[in-house]
């Protein structure tokens, strides 16, 4: 099968450009990797031990407030969330636009059972959402995800 060559030595046509498609290639493949190692070491937006108390998840509104307790990574300002996992729609907002810090302390956001209209919230699940402002990010908080006991 006959091949195009240059007349300059024999080379295929297409050489030069091989070798610039595989220069690009391979520059591509090292930042992705330097990317994904730089995504993979990244602190966590709130430390795992977030918590709720009373511990053991289910509280009874009656009886007192519950809070949402979490320590950041990052400064920023956040807004915080109830959300029902039955309907869920968001029934009270515990913080908007609440600077925190990274690792200076743990935050602490309670919750009496009710909603933004003051309405004791019914017996069901709930968890915590976390919009951080600056990064535009929200993260749901399943640790926290708890119980509101019946009122007596």
């Amino acid at each position: 099968m006959p091949t195009t060559r240059r007349d300059d030595g024999g080379r295929p046509a297409g050489a030069p450009l091989a070798r610039i498609a595989l220069a690009l290639l391979v520059a591509a493949t090292c930042a992705a990797l330097l990317i994904a190692q730089q995504l993979k070491h990244e602190q966590p937006l709130v430390d795992a031990s977030a918590a709720w108390h009373p511990a053991g998840g289910t509280f009874n509104p009656r009886g007192g407030a519950a809070s949402v307790d979490f320590v950041t990574n990052y400064r920023d300002r956040v807004s915080i969330t109830v959300v029902s996992t039955r309907t869920g729609r968001v029934v009270a907002t515990l913080a908007r636009d609440y600077a925190v810090s990274p690792n200076l302390r743990t935050e602490a956001f309670p919750w009496n059972g009710r909603s933004t209209t003051g309405v004791i919230e019914p017996t069901g699940t709930y968890v915590v959402d976390v919009h951080f402002d600056r990064l535009d990010r929200t993260l749901q908080i399943p640790q926290v995800s708890f119980k509101l006991g019946p009122g007596k």
